[in-house]
């Protein structure tokens, strides 16, 4: 009320009357003269102005309450400050506690500089305050803070006592460890040489069975050599004698291994011919025998024994491994005893020593160091005694503690929440104030903004319906209310040339675009004759290479064919003469079955040359879309354009990946791969012979497939690279190219077979282009694959301007 006063009595006026404005004057402002009334910009401006004075007005009045609510809430705020100083420090003593030995130090620090910091903020905040009953809180509050301080030094002594003895008991463990390695390592030096002893025992024992095997052997092909009589070198039994000779010479060489090896062993007496000679052999053998299975039971009963005291030195050392671990276990155990301070678990803990000392007594091992190991055990239990009691001592402080903290927490609390409730008593009323101020300010710059609003949109909304009128009828006339000296005449008035300028340049673009449709209709009548003599001419070239092709198994054929003529009427006139012989007729039909061979041959070759040219030119000369199989279309395909490079001595490789089976249009991709082959004869090869050109069909995808087409030529200038693609673009065309045959591969390619096409080239390298195709082609409109055929042949698609890339 009090800014509504202060604003001048005809700007109040502005914004309170309403009348209606006839024309394209608008209302709300048409009571004033047309030269005095202001701009949409001086009316924004003043709509904001409004609010902006009431607002400056409460702030004002709203900065005074908030200082006095900044010093009631001052308190409060010392009073959290407190709070979390105090619960930062028995955070700190919790960390302490939980804390390694070497890290206690950083953790009391920070316990008592929380403290220090907290019983100065509790002093400050005493200086300030007047109320008595805040006063005698505040002194019981750093009453109990003193308390909980001396609490805690007394739980530091007793915890570095605790830590003095932790360090005794974990060296008493590690040397137990230590001594327990040495044993270990005695009894692994142990049973390395009672290894060494076994393996030296097993391969006597191994040596001792191989003589006694091959004296067995022996003995048995004697004695059968005896009853089959084939001792007499006479009348006996090779094949025996031959078993006998065998078992001799393997007998021998184990007596030789095992005399090698350090054994006693007599050599073996020769073997006489007769029975006599071999019945003192016999003889010989059973002692031997005798001798040797002896001597292999004795060592086997050595080696069970060996293996049995190899077993019991095993479990020692198994037993004092156990040991170790059950050590290290115990270490780790403690640490988390000692850290949930449980004596219930302490208890625990002495009774896995005492087993463990048990077992050290039991261990067949040095004296020395088992009588080390269970003094070591001893002392660690001594001290883990005294670190029970200690343990029990720093229990009681910590609970003394965790009851002082709780009652200090309280009474800071207490504190907080009084001096927090008198600050938000001012609060509240600052808010009070600012929610009725805003409310008023909003009322005032709503009233203002909905009258200037109805002054500016109105004659917009007349001009947006002028607009729209003209869009929807196709009128171009002008728009009235021009006469405006505001925005919205200006915005009129430039509609209004801009519809003048359109109404002009719509004039002559439909004269132009007249033109352009008449010059294109001509341009595509053109293109398509040349494409369709393109075709045509790749087509009769095709023809004539075929018919050259055919003419050679065709005359090889022809020439066979006499020369049997030739045969049959002499073997006639010799047979009529009487003068016919065996020789003659076996010559004559084999000169007949290679005259036959060769003709068939022969005309075998035409006939596949002229059915490879059937279905290439039943697919080239038909736009019909068909399913077919890839490799037989392009083995078909090649070999009907073969003749195309045989002039000069050109070579083309294909391999194409078995199963591609295609929904596509044969036609338009033979016209593809044919321009190809073309370009490459034509410009790749231009100035030599014997061209390599490499065509490699594969699948990509589980959709597609990938047809990559390369020559080993002289490749493509960087310059022309741009413009391969273009119509009628052509390095050669004083040799009478026309430069369409790129221009159609990639229309078919892209437009009828769907798919892309791209390339690289070095120069004196060659040039590869690579096409990945669907293997189902793209539908073609409702007039057939013909007429889409035809429109892929026909339309001047721009080639990309990067070199290498066609998409």
């Amino acid at each position: 009320m009090i800014l509504s006063r202060r604003l001048p009595v005809r700007a109040l006026q502005m914004f309170r009357r309403k009348r209606v404005a006839g024309g394209v004057a608008g209302r709300g402002l048409g009571w004033m003269p047309r030269g005095l009334r202001p701009t949409i910009a001086h009316r924004v401006f003043l709509v904001g102005a409004i609010p902006i004075l009431a607002i400056g007005a409460i702030a004002a009045l709203s900065i005074v309450l908030l200082d006095r609510a900044d010093l009631a809430r001052a308190g409060a705020l010392e009073a959290a400050t407190i709070y979390r100083q105090v619960v930062s420090g028995m955070a700190a003593q919790d960390a302490f506690v939980r804390a390694q030995a070497n890290e206690r130090a950083r953790y009391g620090s920070a316990f008592s500089a929380s403290v220090t910091s907290a019983a100065t903020g509790l002093q400050n905040l005493s200086a300030r305050i007047r109320d008595p009953d805040q006063l005698s809180a505040i002194e019981g509050t750093l009453s109990t803070l003193e308390r909980y301080r001396r609490l805690m030094a007394d739980l530091t002594v007793s915890t570095r006592s605790s830590d003095r003895l932790t360090q005794s008991m974990d060296r008493r463990l590690e040397e137990l460890v230590l001594l327990t390695d040495e044993a270990r390592a005695r009894q692994k030096r142990a049973n390395r040489d009672l290894v060494t002893t076994l393996e030296g025992r097993d391969a006597r024992l191994q040596r001792l069975r191989e003589v006694v095997d091959g004296a067995q052997a022996l003995r048995g092909a004697l004695a059968d050599g005896l009853i089959a009589g084939a001792l007499d070198p006479v009348s006996g039994d090779a094949f025996e004698r031959a078993r006998i000779q065998n078992g001799y010479d393997q007998l021998a060489e184990a007596l030789q291994r095992a005399r090698n090896a350090g054994i006693t062993a007599e050599r073996v007496p020769p073997l006489a011919a007769g029975q006599g000679g071999a019945q003192a052999l016999l003889g010989w053998l059973d002692r031997e025998l005798k001798i040797n299975g002896t001597a292999q039971r004795a060592l086997q009963t050595e080696i069970g024994d060996l293996l049995t005291y190899t077993i019991n030195a095993q479990e020692t050392e198994q037993a004092t491994q156990s040991i170790a671990i059950d050590t290290l276990k115990l270490g780790r155990t403690s640490e988390g005893v000692l850290q949930r301070r449980s004596p219930a678990e302490v208890a625990g803990l002495l009774t896995i020593s005492r087993t463990i000392g048990d077992k050290i007594a039991s261990l067949p091992i040095s004296p020395l160091i088992q009588s080390d190991m269970i003094d070591t055990v001893k002392r660690w239990q001594d001290g883990f005694d005294a670190m029970r009691e200690g343990l029990a001592t720093q229990n009681g402080l910590l609970i003394a503690m965790s009851d002082t903290a709780g009652v200090m927490l309280l009474q800071v609390t207490g504190l907080n929440n009084e001096l927090s409730r008198h600050a938000d008593e001012i609060g509240t009323a600052v808010r009070r104030i600012m929610v009725l101020g805003g409310a008023l300010a909003f009322l005032l710059a709503s009233v203002s903004g909905l009258l200037v609003a109805r002054s500016i949109t109105l004659p917009l909304r007349r001009l947006e319906h002028d607009m729209n009128d003209r869009a929807a009828n196709g009128g171009l006339a002008l728009l009235p209310g021009t006469e405006r000296r505001d925005e919205v005449g200006s915005m009129t008035r430039a509609t209004n040339r801009f519809l003048s300028e359109l109404n002009r340049r719509e004039t002559a673009l439909r004269r132009a675009k007249d033109d352009a449709d008449d010059a294109l209709r001509r341009l595509r009548d053109t293109q398509s004759d040349l494409i369709q003599a393109e075709k045509l001419a790749s087509l009769g070239q095709l023809v004539a290479g075929v018919a050259h092709e055919i003419n050679t198994p065709l005359g090889v054929a022809l020439t066979t064919s006499t020369a049997m003529s030739g045969e049959v009427a002499r073997f006639r006139d010799e047979a009529l003469a009487g003068q016919l012989t065996q020789a003659d007729f076996e010559e004559f039909v084999e000169r007949l079955i290679e005259g036959a061979r060769l003709t068939t041959s022969n005309v075998q070759r035409a006939a596949q040359l002229v059915h490879a040219f059937k279905q290439v030119a039943a697919d080239r000369t038909s736009d019909d879309r068909r399913r077919f199989e890839l490799g037989a279309f392009a083995a078909d395909l090649f070999t009907s354009l073969g003749p195309m490079g045989r002039r000069g001595g050109h070579h083309v490789a294909v391999s194409c990946e078995e199963g591609i089976l295609l929904d596509s249009y044969p036609g338009a991709l033979a016209q593809v791969l044919t321009n190809l082959l073309s370009n490459a004869y034509a410009h790749a090869f231009a100035d030599r012979n014997g061209g390599q050109v490499r065509v490699a069909i594969s699948r990509r995808c589980a959709e597609g497939f990938r047809i990559r087409f390369s020559d080993d030529g002289r490749g493509i200038a960087p310059a022309d690279r741009p413009h391969i693609f273009d119509p009628f673009f052509t390095t050669r065309r004083a040799e009478g190219s026309t430069g369409l045959g790129l221009q159609i591969v990639y229309n078919l390619v892209t437009a009828t077979l769907g798919g892309t096409i791209r390339f690289t080239s070095d120069v004196g390298r060659g040039t590869t282009f690579t096409l990945d195709l669907p293997l189902t082609a793209p539908s073609q409109p409702a007039e057939g694959a013909a007429d889409a055929h035809r429109a892929a042949s026909s339309r001047q698609l721009p080639a990309p301007s990067l070199e290498g890339a066609i998409a």
